[in-house]
């Protein structure tokens, strides 16, 4: 799989390619995003992670473009890094058109997952490539995907459970409120604060992948459940 960087902290990339390289994953790096457009046109890669505080253009502007209808590539995956990462920085990026957004600094165990994840939107046959189940146990407050199993809150089980009654399919942020019998004033972005805290939850259990995806424009959807 190739990786684009477009980052002008090159040697942030330099450090990275190593470690990726064991994951099979071959990094290619842009320092301006002029550079970066280019490449993506040229190089062909599989994703992008995109800084989004660069020189002459800012993240947000360089995804637009990337987004735009004209642009090669333009349904590319991109994954946002950004020293800042609170809930409206994720939220305004994720709206804007990335699909999945990491802080800085980098962890590259959670950064190799979080690539992985995001090519596995796209598959061909519509059907998600991994195979584990999710548990979830109410009455111990458990959930289980494949040999990880993590502590939830009431509110944590009640969101992935809604998940998993939509059998695959995408619900957006206001369905799995209505589905949760949250008040309509309340603000949908708490729905992806769990979502955070739930991936986050399974990747400190040791899970290498995602189980809830991001479907840009759309909301979330689980990967594979059972209950």
């Amino acid at each position: 799989m190739k990786v684009l960087m477009i980052d002008d902290d090159v040697e942030l990339g330099d450090a990275m390619k190593p470690v990726l390289e064991k994951y099979g994953i071959s990094l290619v790096q842009a320092e301006t995003p002029q550079k970066g457009l280019e490449m993506l046109a040229s190089c062909g890669p599989d994703v992008v992670l995109l800084d989004m505080m660069l020189p002459e253009m800012d993240g947000m502007t360089v995804c637009h473009e990337i987004r735009s209808s004209d642009f090669p590539k333009r349904d590319i995956p991109i994954i946002a890094l950004s020293a800042r990462a609170e809930l409206t920085d994720r939220i305004v990026g994720l709206e804007s058109g990335v699909d999945d957004y990491i802080a800085k600094p980098v962890e590259l165990r959670e950064l190799v997952a979080r690539i992985r994840a995001v090519k596995r939107w796209p598959a061909p046959s519509g059907k998600p490539e991994l195979p584990a189940a999710v548990v979830i146990d109410e009455t111990r407050m458990v959930a289980s995907h494949d040999r990880f199993t993590v502590d939830l809150t009431d509110l944590e089980i009640q969101i992935l459970k809604a998940l998993s009654d939509a059998k695959g399919n995408v619900l957006s942020r206001l369905q799995i409120l209505e589905r949760i019998r949250h008040s309509e004033y309340s603000d949908p972005a708490i729905i992806d604060t769990i979502v955070y805290r739930l991936r986050r939850k399974f990747r400190l259990a040791g899970s290498p992948d995602d189980l809830i995806l991001t479907v840009r424009g759309r909301g979330y959807r689980l990967v594979y459940s059972r209950v």
